[in-house]
């Protein structure tokens, strides 16, 4: 896998957790939402140079996708103890045997 493809979604699971910050706390500080905004605009960019230098599209896409949601939803069970379904994380296991599936050569 493709570190770069890694890092924007690292990147993409911040700027995604600043913008609940400001979309759920009491305080909204701007700080979150324009961090949180030029953070996904990075993500975006690193995402769309890893394909470029050689990630396979649906590989970088399916990634980029599920890993943002398995890290935001994550995330939103530690820190903002939001309740997850059954059927969430089976949705979530199901996305990882597909990343896996598209992935094979």
């Amino acid at each position: 896998m493709n570190p770069l493809l890694i890092c924007s979604c690292i990147v993409a699971v911040i700027a995604d957790m600043l913008l609940v910050w400001w979309a759920k706390k009491e305080a909204h500080p701007l700080i979150f939402l324009i961090g949180g905004f030029i953070l996904l605009n990075i993500a975006g960019f690193v995402w769309a140079y890893s394909m470029k230098i050689g990630t396979e599209s649906a590989v970088a896409i399916t990634f980029y996708a599920l890993a943002t949601v398995i890290g935001c939803a994550f995330l939103g069970i530690v820190i903002f103890k939001e309740p997850i379904s059954m059927l969430n994380g089976i949705g979530m296991v199901l996305g990882l045997i597909a990343l896996v599936l598209v992935g094979i050569k």
